[in-house]
């Protein structure tokens, strides 16, 4: 039995827990702080992995920390070298930067606020090892691969690609059965995601690392022809280098942004995203063909913020050259965790000669969980318990609310582990009225008016909803819908039709339950789902901040446990 516990300090912090290649436990720093994207030492989660795993810190047999780096210091404090070092960064190749990179930074990993933890739980005297940042997100996809995605048993093609982690932004690799061969590598100068996606979503005076998505939702209204000759000359492939990116603007940080404004002032922000997102799609699709020309590898696996641009995954999906694709389901940062423990865990098991073992992704609600009496108490200490009601069959009450119109919030079992709201912590409604998306943005989450919901549909009657299905059990494929689009459209995206769904089985059988209560009454098997959570803060955790989210917003039904909360 290997216990590894991995930790990432960095941007969307948390901790994971596994044994023998198995997730036991894994959750986001932020959930437990209600601080959206919080980022340095996850002291909550890495208590709180041992605590739901039911594990004795002291079994503990290697920790693994995210990322070679983490000075925590701006460019200015660097000593010259390492400044010069990245004065040279535009003129590197992937592998020569993250060689030298190895070298140099990691020599200034700051580890003071990690350690006190660590020694607070006995912990110092455990193996320590460090992973750097891509390959934590190639480790995820690749150790965490459905079998059903190797066909052939095959190796896979490896792909990650984000903003920018240990100076690099994009790898590939190649994936055998127990590691990771990196061939190519992009520099963070050259990062599509910063460079491209990110410095568009600042100039259009959204937030960076954080409002991307939606971005990708006004992509839609605009008209790309009218902007893409602009944006095609920010980021290419590189010519001579086909498997890295290369940035046209021959700047980085707040140097792309005062260039993007000479370039762009008269070009209007829908179109622009439109833009954006075509270029984004074309450059990535392009991408991963020159990358399984150059492997002769079909089945691909990827992992990294870039990933969670559902657009771009249905093309990939689509594309001849693919036979399987899988997009690990918390693909930002927020999933390195799981990817420095897999990745010490193989190491440690070939460095020791254990055959290790693969344990292909399930469901993915390894957070935490909350006992009917701690919700009364929660409950009554809050001052609801006079409006709460204990029902046996709360499932089934609550696909009947939904039929009826009502909109309801879902508090169930164990916390989702990545981006996406799967059912334990959602606010559902009637897809089939459009009503609810005014109550819900208004009301409720106060969202922008374009973005689009998301819908959760069951896996048996998949086929009447999406054109050319498979499972898509994580919210992170999108997909065009059949002439029954009627039915979940309020779970669609309102120009161009496609879905972005949640296929639910029993994996989640008090799910499922809900659902089919509610077909029971409609006809319609799925349901609008999204997240539950304020605008601006991060998915509910805790029963506290269910009802903080109560209180705050227009939401009148608050299902947790097997209590009803009425407003």
């Amino acid at each position: 039995m290997v216990i590894t516990l991995g930790i990432n300090d960095g941007h969307n912090a948390g901790a994971a827990l596994i044994k023998d290649g198995q997730v036991l436990a894994a959750i986001q720093e932020e959930r437990l702080r209600n601080i959206k994207n919080y980022s340095g030492v996850p002291s909550r989660a890495i208590r709180a992995v041992y605590r739901i795993a039911k594990i004795n810190p002291q079994e503990t047999d290697l920790i693994s920390m995210v990322s070679l780096n983490r000075t925590y210091s701006p460019l200015k404090e660097f000593p010259f070298h390492v400044k010069l070092f990245y004065r040279m960064a535009p003129y590197l190749d992937g592998h020569a930067f993250s060689k030298w990179y190895v070298k140099i930074l990691h020599k200034f990993r700051k580890m003071d606020g990690i350690y006190k933890v660590i020694r607070s739980m006995g912990l110092q005297n455990k193996e320590l090892t460090f992973v750097e940042h891509q390959q934590c997100h190639a480790a995820c996809a690749h150790y965490s691969k459905p079998i059903s995605k190797n066909k052939g048993g095959k190796p896979n093609l490896v792909l990650t690609s984000d903003g920018a982690g240990d100076g690099l932004s994009a790898t590939v690799s190649i994936g055998y059965k127990d590691r990771i061969k990196r061939i190519a590598a992009t520099t963070f100068y050259n990062s599509l995601g910063n460079v491209l996606y990110s410095e568009m979503t600042g100039y259009m005076g959204l937030k960076r690392w954080e409002h991307e998505y939606k971005v990708m939702g006004m992509a839609a209204y605009g008209k790309a022809e009218y902007s893409i000759d602009e944006v095609k000359k920010i980021i290419r492939i590189n010519p001579k280098r086909p498997l890295e990116f290369q940035n046209r603007m021959r700047a980085i940080g707040p140097y792309i942004g005062k260039k993007l404004k000479h370039r762009l002032h008269e070009h209007r922000f829908d179109n622009l995203s439109a833009a954006t997102q075509l270029h984004f799609e074309r450059v990535v699709k392009q991408w991963v063909k020159n990358a399984i020309k150059k492997t002769g590898l079909h089945n691909v696996v990827c992992a990294g913020g870039m990933f969670l641009n559902v657009k771009a995954n249905k093309i990939l999906r689509e594309m001849d050259e693919v036979d399987s694709i899988f997009f690990y389901p918390a693909a930002d940062d927020g999933g390195t965790p799981v990817g420095a423990a897999l990745e010490a865990y193989y190491k440690y098991c070939r460095k020791r000669g254990i055959t290790p073992k693969h344990h292909e992704i399930k469901d993915v609600y390894y957070g935490c969980e909350f006992e009917n009496d701690y919700i009364k108490a929660v409950l009554k200490q809050k001052g609801w318990l006079k409006k709460a009601q204990f029902i046996d069959k709360i499932d089934q009450e609550v696909g009947e609310l939904v039929a009826k119109n009502n909109i309801v919030a879902r508090h169930s079992g164990r916390t989702e582990w990545g981006p996406r709201a799967l059912g334990n912590r959602s606010i559902l409604a009637n897809p089939s009225d459009l009503k609810v998306i005014r109550d819900i943005n208004f009301a409720i989450k106060k969202r922008d008016f374009w973005m689009p919901f998301a819908v959760s549909l069951t896996e048996k009657r998949m086929k009447d909803y999406l054109i050319n299905p498979c499972p898509s059990r994580y919210m992170i494929d999108s997909f065009d819908t059949t002439d029954k689009r009627d039915d979940i459209v309020a779970g669609t995206h309102p120009l161009d039709g496609t879905a972005r769904p949640n296929t639910v089985q029993e994996w989640n059988k008090g799910y499922l339950d809900v659902i089919n209560e509610f077909e029971r009454h409609t006809g319609i098997a799925g349901m609008l789902n999204t997240s539950f959570n304020l605008h601006g803060y991060p998915l509910v955790d805790s029963p506290e901040v269910a009802l903080f989210t109560l209180e705050n917003s227009g939401l009148k039904y608050l299902a947790m446990g097997n209590w009803l909360i009425k407003k």
